[in-house]
């Protein structure tokens, strides 16, 4: 059937347009296909692997066969999207038919809008999460996006069933991912919303960040919130993990889940890295991988596979990962390397990219769709459009192929959505760092654990050939170090002790002193010093030392029985022997001496008293030629002889003087015995008084200074007591004493108390040793805060318990008992010094409480001889008294007026003679005889003979 001709005409021009059309877009085989290639400051390995890829493919016989691919390097400074236009447009100018790039988001992002421009395909291998144009973007994205990463991490914590989480995040990629994670916790309708607090590492602050993350560690620990999760790149994870562990944040109750595609273990902060072996760490420089961190952390990484064949890409990851040959297995179809191992993804990706790009050109050739591109110019007004670029697009967005980092697949997007994760298990263990797999995670299948996170696998025991790294202190009589001809050795009770211990679990070690001389204390950045900051930082497997245990140790390492009890002791110097002239007074206080002073003048007046009242005294008997022998004078001598046991010239003769000199010389007695006996006590004993007896008495007064050494385990227990009792008062002084009370180590205190006024907080046992050895110190009071000594061990480990048994079947046998007797039970240098404590004074001298018997009896003695006084007056009255009145009656005779002057009279008998021619004188004279003859008793006599006298003188 003949069309007509009006239909006729338009269908053979429409065929001869087509036909033109199809003329101008003749599919050829390109010879050389151009690419450009923009780097970032690429890294060595960045820069080999863009130019083995190139290598790669024209080598490869199934790719692009016809035709060769030619590449342009340009090489920008960091974030200079100026520079990589310009790049660019020069790159466009030599008809290139895509880019590939691997820069910065901003830089990127200037790449991005200047491709889609002219219609070229760029693919990018960023270094961070960044942004790309959803709609028609001539972008491909060949790495995975990091968001994954998020999920990855949610479904882990709702695994775990964390309730409260911390957040840190470095970046504003970063934050992306943590924007992610929020999103995808709020969209979880069934569970509990999760508490997260989100922190910012500033990777801005000097020393790499170091002082912002210690300020945000301590906000996190103050938090109390225990688990963690770090969405940073791989330096700052990793010095977050690392600080983590100095401050104690990575162990105990700590967990951490670390994002990361990589994991960098050349931090720059530390001098040396890591060698790797089937997973493990070794260290090299004596650090470990985690400061002696004995915490388990996961690491969510993603997952390498490393594929035996092609040889192209085992060549290429050779490159990437030198010891892929060591890992080498024949029947394996690919490797895994070493899960803490650094793998370059950047540069891994940028053969990837490369090979990408070839495939989708190689598909395009072999359909005979390819186009040529034309020389464009990026200051035109107008951008000619290309057409072979947005076929190639289109062609990538379908692109499914398999590169080094796996399978790679865009879904027709412009992202690679092949994304796997590895859950990985990290946990130190005697200065080795093991990780291995415990799970998988992909957006498929989700989550995938064969083991529960944060539970330990990697043990460590003993062997035969185990050779313990132990530190210690010098501090006698634990540890000594004496220098000999072969160099240094060591000796005491703790390497006596440790003898012992390795020959009962065969095992050996070698000794290192502790860099910084300090038992181990937490710093004021959080960090452990001394013995424990060893051990727990892992540069030690055991420190054996006259340690205490506490809880603030307990928290970061883990100990052994106690093998040796303790308790604080209060080092002093001795008090300065007293030099005293009337030393021999000091046997008896002055007490004892007044009342014995007032008693020789009370018992001499007493006497006399008693004398002058008792008729049978020589006072009463008027013809007693010693009448006045007694004066108030010879009873006071008399007195003082008999307490000096000497006697006196005469004694009382009455019955009641004699009572109270016979109460006296008992008196005399047990005083002189008494003195005597302590006085022998005083020349034998060298008497010094301290006024400090007891803590009580040290915290009391303000003269002493007192403190023990910075730091220490002491003065965290002074500082944690400062609001209780009587600790509340001595840290108020110790903190606000104008003298320093902290001394730097335990021989300055020692130095200090020989030198100042200065009491000094020390173990008791070290103190007791000390004592013996300096013999102008002594201790004083009683040990407080009683504790033990133990060996420290990393947290965890299972010769702790090994250790503990061997220390308890020591203590059962009494070795260890023995040990101590050897080395602190020592004979003392010092000549034995008796310090009479203020306190107990009646130790040394006698007070008026222990001799008051003695006084009392006295008085009893007093009022005695009153009694006998009285009883003296009422016997002796009816019968003398009488006869006495009647003898006086009968010769009442006035002799006053018949005596001569005095200065005629004159004594003796013989006057009666001279004077016989009176008369009435020898009348008289003759009476008087007659009267002494008849006189029966002294005192008639003595009237007679006074008679007799009178006449005489008359």
């Amino acid at each position: 059937m003949d069309l007509p001709q009006w239909i006729a005409l338009p269908c053979l021009l429409l065929l001869h347009i087509l036909e033109g059309v199809v003329t101008t877009e003749r599919r050829v085989s390109p010879s050389v296909i151009k690419v450009g290639v923009i780097l970032e400051q690429p890294s060595p390995d960045e820069d080999e692997m863009v130019r083995l890829s190139f290598q790669h493919l024209n080598q490869n016989e199934n790719i692009l066969p016809s035709s060769r691919l030619d590449y342009t390097v340009a090489r920008i400074a960091s974030t200079d999207p100026f520079a990589a236009v310009k790049a660019a447009c020069s790159m466009l100018n030599t008809s290139i038919t895509a880019i590939v790039s691997s820069t910065s988001c901003e830089t990127s992002l200037a790449l991005q809008s200047l491709t889609n421009s002219f219609d070229v395909p760029h693919m990018i291998v960023p270094g961070e999460e960044c942004p790309s144009e959803k709609h028609n973007s001539f972008t491909v994205n060949v790495r995975p996006s990091l968001l994954f990463l998020s999920e990855a991490a949610l479904d882990l914590v709702w695994k775990l069933g964390w309730e409260g989480v911390c957040i840190f995040y470095d970046s504003e990629s970063a934050y992306k991912n943590v924007q992610q994670f929020l999103h995808l916790a709020a969209q979880s309708e069934e569970r509990k919303p999760l508490e997260v607090t989100l922190y910012r590492v500033d990777a801005s602050e000097p020393s790499g960040g170091a002082l912002g993350i210690i300020n945000i560690l301590h906000k996190a620990k103050d938090s109390d919130v225990k688990h963690m999760i770090a969405f940073c790149d791989r330096t700052q994870s990793m010095k977050l993990i690392r600080q983590a562990a100095r401050f104690g944040m990575a162990v105990g109750k700590y967990q951490w889940i670390i994002t990361t595609q990589d994991w960098d273990m050349l931090v720059d902060d530390e001098p040396e890295g890591f060698t790797t072996t089937s997973g493990d760490i070794s260290e090299e420089d004596g650090m470990r991988f985690l400061n002696g961190s004995e915490g388990i952390i996961t690491l969510m990484k993603q997952q390498v596979k490393v594929q035996t064949q092609p040889p192209d890409f085992y060549g290429a990851w050779q490159i990437l990962y030198p010891d892929i040959d060591r890992e080498e297995d024949a029947n394996a179809t690919y490797l895994s390397p070493g899960y803490l191992n650094t793998v370059q993804f950047k540069a891994a990706y940028m053969y990837d990219a490369v090979r990408v790009l070839a495939v989708a050109l190689d598909e395009q050739v072999e359909r005979d769709k390819y186009i040529e591109p034309e020389n464009q110019h990026c200051y035109d007004n107008k951008p000619k459009s290309w057409k072979g670029g947005t076929r190639l697009r289109k062609m990538l967005h379908r692109m499914e192929t398999t590169g080094l980092m796996g399978r790679i697949r865009f879904n027709h997007s412009g992202v690679n959505d092949e994304m796997a994760v590895d859950v990985i298990t990290v946990e130190s263990s005697r200065n080795q760092t093991k990780a291995w797999k415990i799970g998988t995670w992909d957006p498929e299948n989700r989550l995938n654990l064969v083991k529960t996170p944060f539970t330990r696998s990697f043990e460590a025991f003993i062997t035969n050939n185990t050779t313990f790294r132990i530190v210690t202190v010098v501090e006698a009589p634990f540890v000594n170090r004496d220098e000999t001809v072969n160099g240094h050795k060591y000796s005491g009770f703790c390497i006596d002790m440790l003898e012992l211990i390795a020959d009962e679990m065969n095992a050996k070690y070698e000794l290192y002193l502790v860099p910084d001389g300090n038992y181990g204390g937490k710093n004021e950045d959080g960090t452990w010093n001394g013995l424990i900051g060893e051990v727990y930082y892992g540069r030690a497997d055991l420190a054996v030392a006259g340690m205490v245990i506490n809880s603030d140790r307990e928290e970061v390492v883990d100990f052994t029985k106690p093998y040796m009890n303790y308790g604080v002791g209060i080092l002093m110097q001795k008090p300065q022997k007293k030099t005293n002239v009337f030393a021999f007074l000091e046997p008896l206080h002055i007490q004892v001496w007044g009342c014995v002073l007032a008693s020789l003048f009370v018992v001499g007046v007493l006497i006399y008293i008693v004398d002058r009242l008792s008729p049978y005294s020589s006072f009463r008997r008027e013809n007693s030629p010693n009448q006045d022998a007694f004066d108030l004078k010879n009873s006071m001598w008399f007195a003082f002889a008999s307490c000096m046991q000497q006697g006196g010239d005469t004694s009382p003769l009455s019955i009641s003087g004699r009572v109270l000199s016979a109460f006296w010389w008992f008196f005399a007695l047990i005083i002189t015995a008494t003195y005597t006996a302590n006085l022998a006590a005083f020349l034998t004993v060298t008497r010094m008084e301290n006024p400090i007896n007891s803590l009580e008495d040290l915290a009391m007064q303000k003269s002493v200074v007192y403190g023990t050494i910075v730091n220490s385990s002491l003065h965290r227990f002074f500082e944690k007591r400062k609001h209780q009792g009587i600790y509340e008062r001595m840290w108020n002084f110790m903190s606000t004493s104008k003298i320093n009370p902290w001394v730097p180590n335990a021989e300055a205190g020692y130095k200090r108390v020989q030198t100042e006024d200065y009491a000094f907080f020390w173990d008791a046992p070290i103190l007791d040793y000390i004592k013996q050895k300096e013999c102008n110190v002594m201790t004083v009071g009683k040990p407080f805060n009683l504790k033990g000594y133990g060996i420290a061990t990393p947290r965890g480990l299972p010769w702790r318990d090994e250790i503990s048994m061997v220390i308890l079947r020591l203590q059962e046998k009494g070795i260890l008992e023995e040990l101590r007797k050897k080395w602190f039970d020592r004979e003392s240098s010092c000549a034995e010094d008796t310090v009479i404590m203020s306190s107990n004074r009646g130790a040394a001298d006698i007070n008026l409480d222990q001799i008051a018997g003695a006084f009392y009896v006295l008085i009893i003695g007093a009022v005695l001889s009153f009694v006998v006084v009285i009883i003296e007056h009422i016997w002796h009255k009816p019968s003398f008294y009488k006869k006495r009145e009647k003898e006086a009656g009968r010769t009442t005779l006035d002799w006053s007026d018949k005596l001569p002057p005095r200065e005629t009279r004159n004594n003796g008998l013989s006057n009666i003679e001279n004077c016989s021619s009176n008369k009435r004188q020898r009348t008289l004279a003759s009476t008087w005889l007659e009267q002494v003859g008849k006189a029966r008793n002294p005192y008639r006599m003595c009237v007679a003979l006074y008679g007799i006298a009178r006449n005489s003188m008359e």
